[in-house]
């Protein structure tokens, strides 16, 4: 709780203060100080001492160092845990108490307070001294000292609805004053907060309880901090008040007779905080009791329907432990505990007298909460509901509180139960329903409470065959609180009970469903309730007619680290064993919880068991259907289907128009049994093997038929779970005793599919896409499909035919098989093999045919149908083969050739399909296809050549081949079968694709020739030749599919162009001299190969690939222009010659340019000009 605080002036008190000890006579104390070792109060001044030796506070700083406590406080935090206590403890004992009441001796002296009264009057501040207590005119206590005290102590408040005051603070050392407790109804107040150096916090006040019908309690005022640095713990919180009951109903002075609501429980005050290096936090109060619901008042002659109760008080809730605010020594104080929620008031009776009843029954009211926190509180009861001509309904139940941290949490309460109903002559009497239980409370790490339980149905009570009267229907069962982390889950309870009725009995109510753990045990299911039985109703025709109530729903079970059944459906209620009576059906069962999954098959826990269905009441007329059984929960390995309920039995009484139950005549049966449940799915993991699915549930045996009534029809299986699950057995067909046919037997229930084979690992990287050396991984083989269920046999007969037998159920279907992965590459660059894929599974086995039932003087019933084996599962395709790598380009250098590329790997084998699955009498299955073989790798480039030590160009390196292209996989064989189509043999893959071939190096460009100011130009160098182009691979090879395409074949490099000659000089004379010639062009490199197409045995052949075109030749170089002439009369030089273009490379490799003719130098003088050089021809184009 949390008030504004008020203080008042302290002062030397010398009255007795509450909660703290008092009167201590001086001689006492001065044999206290002496005992622990405080030696200067033996010599302190006597009182009419000098005023300097009153100023004399030498004795002050030595009270704080007692000389018998040195070692003990010396010790290691270590060393006090092995002696059996903590520090803390130690300090509390040996040093804080002993020092505080030696303070207290001193302060409440005739001695210390004369002198301490003095020391304060001259300061002109409160220093010594304990804070006064709060009274009612000032209710909080006073402060104490700024140096030594305790504060004052809260007033104890004794008016209704007024708070407790809050205690004083402490100064520098001393405890805080304790809370006052609240007034009725009223919050307790605050402690005060310890001293700053020593000193615990006050401890908070109880909250007072209510003392009027229906308040709530106080609140428990909050435990005083603990401000200390060295040592002080925290106050404990004061516990909550109790609330009251709620107020009775009556009908006096214009009352409605409704019972009045409980008051709720006060909550528990919070511990206070510990000191900073020693000490504890402060323990929390508890919560306050709750107050349970008023009854409702019974009718009166004037008020005959009962009142109605009252719904009751919520549990406190306790207050929060005291956190350890710092510092190694010391803990958080406990926390308080919750209390349960209290008791629904119960609904008031009809008004009776002599003659019975008059009026209805009132409804009750609803139970409370159980308070939520670390200590929880259980749901409250709802109550019962009235008696009367009519049953008042029960309460619902409180539920359970949720819990926090590892406790658990709380159980919930019981639904109260409804009321029973009397009826009158012509008046029909309806009992009450029963309550719901209620729902467990939760936890964060703990087990989860338990659900509580459906309250019964009221009866019709009377015996009286003329009264028509119908039961309660039951409640209700509460679901378990769940547990989310590592904790059990809570328990789902019981529906109730129908009640019992003279026309018909109440419905059984629906289980509670078990809640779910992460990592724990998933709550149990709570089972239904069962029918109520009728006794039968006389509608003044003589005869009785009565219906049994149906039974309820199992509950349902959650998922949970361990898999939990689902709940038991209720029986049916069986009607009067006379006159004309209906049995009621059974209740279905509840699914089982599902395993949590994991990532990796094998390590999930398997699925629940689903619940059996409830069994039909019997009848004289109709027996009741049996209940279906409840599904089985997925997980590792399926749960098993639940069973389905057997058909109640008919005597073969005969139903005739206009009856109460708008029945037509001549509809009387007996019971048909329930269908079996599902078998769970079993979890098919990512990697790893899949788990088996669960069996389907068998089907529940029909009801006897007597007189001319057939036997009830068994029920059929349940249906096989995912993963080879088997089905069900049918129902036994019921037995006829008269001269009605037996029943048919149910059939059974088909098998269930096989799960897929995983697929096999691929050997590639999932970030980059590229091959690791590795093969692919084979594909996993398909689980085989499930047994059909045998068909139930036919029911047997007296004088009528047997009945048929049931039919059998299908075999499973195989599951496919898994695909092969894919193949990786090696070091060296070539492919690897991809992964076979797997086989499919085998169809399951059909189930047996049910016999025909047999008959004392009829025909016996004929046989059911057969049925065909499951289909078998197809193959898995083959993984594809790995591409072979690139091949690596030859190096380039500025004064050697080009280097050869390396050759593209080869392409990796396809992987075979995998066979298909077999079946006896289905369809076999077929085969997986053969994988495709890996694309050939393209080979590399030959390098560019450089220039040699005399400037001529060298070759271009030549290029790599392409990579031969895999071989595909050969399909999988089909799958055999005894007496239908066999399955198809698989296609075989596809060849894998040639590389192509790389590209040839260029060759190197010649050397200019060189020009100077007084010589002739020199020739140019010639250029290299280009590199041949890579032969394409290969395409790969196939059995029956097509042959890969071939590679295209590399395009060859181009030819290095000539180096133009260099221009002439001037000589000595003044004629220009001659410019150098041109080099000639590198013919251009040959186009490569083009790759053979794959063979195929019995497909299509593969394509050749292109060839690749010839390189480019080189340019020639062009002729150097002649010098020009100086001075008078002097000739210019000749023009060099231009070089021939280079030769094209084969195929169709176009020819170089040829180089241009070099210009005459200039004359002067009217001299003669030199002549122009000749021009190059072009190169001839690739043959």
């Amino acid at each position: 709780m949390s008030r504004l605080r008020t203080s008042q002036g302290g002062q030397q008190a010398n009255a007795g203060q509450q909660r703290r000890n008092r009167a201590i006579g001086a001689s006492s104390a001065v044999a206290a100080f002496l005992a622990f070792g405080m030696a200067p109060l033996a010599t302190a001044p006597p009182a009419q001492a000098d005023l300097e030796d009153l100023f004399d506070f030498s004795w002050f700083n030595e009270l704080f160092a007692p000389a018998d406590t040195t070692a003990a406080l010396e010790l290691a935090p270590g060393a006090a845990d092995g002696l059996g206590f903590d520090m803390t403890s130690l300090i509390d004992q040996w040093f804080y108490t002993p020092m505080h009441m030696g303070i207290q001796a001193w302060i409440t002296s005739d001695f210390g307070e004369m002198i301490n009264n003095s020391i304060n009057q001259m300061a002109g501040l409160y220093l010594i001294g304990n804070g006064i207590d709060g009274t009612a005119l000032n209710p909080d206590g006073g402060a104490a000292g700024l140096w030594l005290g305790d504060g004052g102590a809260g007033w104890d408040s004794d008016a209704a609805g007024v708070a407790g005051g809050d205690g004083g603070d402490a100064g520098w050392f001393g405890n805080g004053g304790a809370g006052g407790d609240g007034g009725a109804g009223a919050d307790g107040g605050m402690g005060g907060i310890g001293g700053a150096f020593m000193g615990n916090g006050g401890a908070g006040g109880a909250g007072g309880s209510a003392i009027t019908a229906g308040f709530g309690g106080g609140d428990g005022g909050d435990g005083g901090a603990a401000a200390a640095w060295f040592f002080g713990q925290g106050g404990a919180g004061g516990v909550g008040g109790n609330g009251s009951n709620g107020a009775a109903g009556t009908f006096l002075n214009g009352g409605n007779g409704n019972g009045g609501a409980g008051g709720n429980g006060g909550t528990g005050g919070d511990g206070g905080r510990s000191g900073y290096t020693f000490g504890n936090g402060g323990k929390a109060g508890a919560g306050g009791t709750a107050g349970n619901g008023g009854d409702g008042a019974e009718g009166t002659a004037i008020n005959v329907n009962g009142g109605n109760g009252g719904a009751a008080g919520s549990g406190g809730a306790g207050g929060v432990g005291g956190v350890k605010f710092d510092g190694n020594y010391g803990s958080a104080g406990a926390d308080g505990a919750g209390r349960d929620g209290a008791t629904g008031g119960d609904g008031g009776d009809g008004f009776k007298d002599a003659g019975g009843y008059h009026g209805n029954g009132g409804n009750a009211g609803r139970g409370g909460a159980g308070a939520d926190g670390s200590i929880t509180g259980a749901g409250g009861d709802g109550g019962h509901g009235g008696t009367g001509i009519s049953g008042g309904n029960g309460g619902d139940a409180g539920g359970g509180g949720s819990a926090t941290g590892s406790n658990a949490g709380g159980a919930a309460g019981n639904g109260g139960a409804g009321g029973d109903a009397t009826g009158a002559a012509g008046i029909l009497g309806v009992a009450g329903n029963g309550g719901s239980g209620g729902y467990g409370g939760s936890s964060a790490t703990g087990n989860g409470g338990a659900g509580g339980s459906g309250g019964a149905g009221g009866n019709g009570a009377t015996d009286d065959d003329a009264i028509q009267t119908i039961g309660g229907n039951g409640g209700y069962g509460g679901g378990g609180g769940s547990a989310y982390t590592s904790g059990n889950g809570g328990s789902g309870a019981n529906g109730g009970d129908g009640g019992t009725g003279t026309l018909k009995g109440g419905n059984g109510g629906t289980g509670g469903g078990g809640s779910y753990s992460q990592l724990g045990a998933g709550g149990t299911a709570g089972q239904g309730g069962n029918g109520g039985d009728a006794t039968g109703w006389d509608d003044g025709s003589g005869t009785l007619f009565s219906q049994g109530g149906d039974g309820g729903t199992g509950g349902w079970a959650n998922g949970g680290g361990i898999a939990a059944d689902g709940g038991n459906g209720g029986a049916g209620g069986n009607g009067a064993a006379t006159g004309v009576s209906i049995g009621g059906n059974g209740g279905a069962g509840g699914s089982g919880g599902s395993g949590q999954q994991t990532s990796l098959g094998g390590s999930t826990p398997p699925g629940g068991d689903g619940g059996a269905g409830g069994a039909g009441g019997h009848g004289t007329a109709i027996g009741g259907n049996g209940g279906t059984g409840g599904a089985g929960g997925t997980g590792g390995a399926g749960g098993t289907g639940g069973a389905g309920g057997a058909g109640g039995n008919s005597a073969g009484t005969a139903i005739e128009a206009g009856n109460p139950f708008g029945l037509a005549a001549g509809s009387e049966h007996a019971g048909n049994g329930g269908n079996g449940g599902l078998g769970g799915t079993g979890f098919n993991a990512t990697y790893g093997n899949g788990d088996p699915g669960g069996n389907g549930g068998a089907g529940g045996a029909g009801g006897t038929g007597g007189g001319a009534v057939d036997g009830g029809n068994g029920g059929n299986g349940g249906t096989g779970g995912e993963g080879g699950g088997d089905g069900g057995k049918g129902g036994l067909g019921g037995a006829a005793t008269g001269t009605g046919d037996g029943g048919n037997g149910g059939n059974g229930g088909t098998g269930g599919i096989g799960g897929v084979g995983i697929e096999g690992v691929s050997a590639l990287d999932l970030l980059t896409g590229e091959g690791k050396p590795e093969v692919g991984g084979d594909g996993g083989d398909g689980q085989a499909g499930g047994a059909g269920g045998d068909g139930g046999a036919g029911g047997t007969a007296v004088s009528g035919d047997g009945g048929q037998g049931g039919n059998a159920g299908s075999g499973g279907g195989g599951g496919n098989g898994g695909r092969g992965g894919v193949g990786g590459t090696d070091a060296q660059g070539n492919g690897l093999a991809g992964g076979n894929g797997g086989d499919g599974g085998a169809g399951g086995t059909a189930g047996s045919a049910g016999a025909g039932g047999a008959s004392t003087s009829g025909n016996a019933g004929a046989a059911g149908n057969s049925a065909l084996d499951g289909n078998g599962g197809k193959g898995g395709d083959g993984g594809g083969g790995g591409n072979g790598a690139a091949g690596k380009d030859g190096s380039t250098s500025a004064n050697a050739a080009g280097g050869n590329g390396t050759d593209g790997g080869k392409g990796g084998v396809g992987g075979n399909g995998g066979n298909g699955g077999t079946s006896g009498t289905g369809t076999a299955g077929n085969g997986g296809w053969g994988g495709s073989g890996g694309r050939g790798g393209t080979g590399g480039a030959g390098g560019t050549g450089g220039v040699d030590a005399s400037g001529k160009g060298l070759n271009g390196g030549n290029a790599g081949n392409g990579g031969v292209g895999g071989a595909a996989g050969h399909g999988g064989d089909g799958g055999a079968s005894t007496t239908v189509t066999a399955g198809n043999q698989g296609n075989d893959g596809g060849g894998g694709y040639g590389g192509t071939g790389g590209a040839g190096g260029n060759g190197g460009a010649g050397t200019d020739g060189a020009s100077a100011p007084n010589a002739a130009g020199t020739d140019g160098q010639t250029g290299g030749n280009g590199g041949a182009g890579g032969k394409g691979g290969a395409g790969g090879t196939s059995d029956a599919g097509p042959g890969g395409l071939g590679g295209s074949g590399g395009t060859g490099g181009q030819g290095g162009s000539g180096g133009d000659g260099g221009n002439g000089g001037t000589s000595k004379a003044g004629d220009g001299l001659d410019g150098g010639n041109g080099a000639g062009g590198g013919n251009g490199g040959t186009g490569g190969v083009a790759g053979a197409g794959g063979a195929s045995t019995s497909g299509t052949a593969g394509s050749d690939g292109s060839a690749g075109s010839g390189g480019s030749g080189g340019s020639g170089g062009g002729g150097g222009k002649g010098g020009t002439a100086q001075g008078v009369g002097n000739t210019g030089g000749d023009g060099g010659d231009g070089a021939d273009g280079g030769n094209g490379g084969a195929p169709t490799g176009p020819g170089g340019s040829g180089g241009a003719a070099g210009q005459g130098g200039t004359g002067t003088g009217g001299a003669t000009n030199g002549s122009a050089g000749t021009g190059g021809s072009d190169g001839q184009p690739g043959s």
